[in-house]
């Protein structure tokens, strides 16, 4: 196999890829990229079994061929390298001789013959969103999964296709974000899946502002064709917990705020949170929020956020950082603080199909 590739385009391919790889102790293969040449194309591979990404860059390919090679050594030795065209010759016994520049690398390969397969779609439908709008409803949503080794379900992000739209759901137990997207799609292509954080994460650094995602769903396995990017993954095996009996049927009082002001108040209030101390005291009172921190003896602080409310005082506690996390996940310029009292779980809407549900902190 030989190519050559702009340094810059080969450095670009490798970054998409070599997030996934599998850990130190397994095969040792798994460590690797699966490198292919041929039409003038370079295919670049990894996978740890659970999630494969997939990398297509256009390039001068002189003499077809595949092997496989160290991704992190390979990216270590492609980012040290000039700006330029990068040759890449591959033997029979998968030796690499890379040129770049004045420099000269050789890196020992592994036979693409153990390399795993990546899965196929087959008799499978797709759904077809702009690539942005997955990108903002996985903002909106993916900092709500929960981090509960034990609690393997909520480890995921739901994606329901039902109804005619997307919903994605995410909660760790103690707050839950959902998000919808109207979609077209016939009745027998609804279904729920649950996106296991590890994907999550992935999508949210290929995804960009540009084209769309194609999404196909197997039995227990999920892709996303990105155009010159595509993910594959293994859904959770699992059934998402009725997360809709959790959100409030009703709220008293609807009180409306401006985002980036309660975000500012509550980012100061953090600066109060100790090891021993990370709750934050709401007041809400006429036309006016009172938000007040304290750690033990040592500091406390108060800030007052202008509001539209005219009800009676409520004062409910909160984790600063559940409040301020789908405040930082939208970008309306008001929300709406949907709540009964201080003991029940309270909501926070906007302008958009979202909804976060968190319950408040008991204080004894």
């Amino acid at each position: 196999m030989k190519f050559k590739i702009v340094r810059s385009k080969f450095l670009e391919g490798l970054k998409k890829v070599q997030n996934i790889v599998a850990t130190k102790g397994t095969m040792q293969i798994l460590q690797n990229v699966l490198i292919e040449a041929k039409d003038k194309q370079l295919l670049l591979t990894t996978t740890d079994l659970d999630i494969s990404i997939r990398s297509v860059i256009g390039c001068d390919v002189e003499e077809d061929g595949s092997t496989t090679l160290p991704v992190k050594l390979l990216f270590s030795v492609v980012s040290k390298a000039a700006e330029g065209p990068v040759e890449v010759t591959v033997d029979a016994q998968d030796r690499a001789v890379i040129n770049a520049g004045t420099a000269t690398f050789k890196l020992a390969g592994m036979s693409v013959v153990d390399y795993p397969a990546l899965p196929t779609d087959q008799n499978s439908f797709e759904y077809v969103i702009p690539q942005i709008t997955m990108k903002e409803m996985l903002r909106k949503t993916a900092y709500a999964v929960s981090q509960d080794d034990t609690r393997k379900t909520l480890k995921g992000v739901l994606s329901s296709f039902k109804d005619g739209k997307l919903t994605m759901v995410a909660t760790d137990g103690r707050r839950l974000a959902l998000v919808e997207h109207e979609i077209e799609l016939p009745a027998e292509a609804e279904r729920d899946v649950i996106l296991p954080g590890k994907v999550v994460n992935e999508l949210q650094r290929s995804l960009t502002s540009d084209g769309d995602v194609r999404i196909t769903i197997e039995k227990t396995q999920i892709s996303f064709n990105l155009g010159d990017t595509r993910i594959y993954s293994k859904l959770l095996d699992e059934v998402y917990p009725n997360f809709r009996q959790v959100i409030p049927t009703e709220c008293a009082e609807h009180i409306v705020v401006d985002r980036q002001l309660l975000l500012d108040a509550l980012d100061r209030a953090s600066v109060m949170m100790f090891e021993d101390t990370n709750s934050t005291k709401l007041i809400f009172d006429s036309n006016q929020l009172i938000v007040t921190a304290s750690a033990t003896e040592v500091a406390e602080s108060t800030d007052i956020v202008p509001i539209k409310y005219d009800g009676s005082r409520i004062e409910i506690v909160f984790n600063p950082t559940y409040v301020m996390d789908p405040l930082k996940a939208i970008d309306e310029d008001e929300v709406t603080i949907e709540l009964n009292d201080g003991t029940k779980p309270a909501m926070i809407k906007c302008s958009i199909p979202f909804l976060y549900v968190m319950m408040p902190l008991r204080v004894s």
